[in-house]
């Protein structure tokens, strides 16, 4: 920023603050403290009247006696638990497990036919790489012996020699 522009912000932020000034000097002179002056209760006695009335037809005493008793009942009949409660766990299989017990039996099933399956697989892939090794080499070595056994097998592949 220029100078300038920071000079006019300047005197415009002290224009505001004697515009403040000016405004809190007036309103300290209007409110000067007053007095308090005798503010009159309201008439609340017909109403205590009435809520003594409503209080004196219950009787809570009887309440707080039954309340009383309730409380010792229950203090008797906690104290009367034996600290230990008697836990059994039955282990067995319901008619509802037979479901998942024959889903997990599948389960355990397939993996291992797909194990197995995996297994088989890889031993033929190490067959085959050695035979494509093998293959690789003779078609190096006899161009010709290899475009023989290409071409024969191109004309019949189920051909036994």
């Amino acid at each position: 920023m220029k100078t300038e522009e920071l000079e006019e912000r300047l005197l415009d932020v002290e224009r505001v603050l004697a515009l403040q000034d000016k405004r809190l000097e007036k309103l300290e002179e209007g409110t000067a403290p007053h007095p308090p002056q005798d503010a009159q209760a309201p008439d609340c006695s017909s109403q205590f009247e009435e809520l003594k009335a409503l209080l004196k037809r219950h009787d809570l005493s009887v309440q707080a006696l039954q309340i009383y008793a309730l409380i010792a009942s229950l203090q008797e009949k906690i104290t009367k638990l034996p600290k230990l409660l008697p836990v059994r766990h039955y282990h067995h299989f319901e008619d509802r497990s037979r479901g998942f017990l024959i889903g997990g039996m599948v389960c355990l099933l397939t993996t291992a036919i797909f194990v197995g399956l995996c297994f088989s697989l890889y031993q033929e892939n190490g067959r085959l790489q050695e035979n494509n090794m093998k293959y690789r080499i003779i078609r190096q070595a006899y161009p010709d012996a290899a475009h023989w056994a290409d071409s024969t097998y191109l004309h019949d592949p189920n051909l036994q020699l």
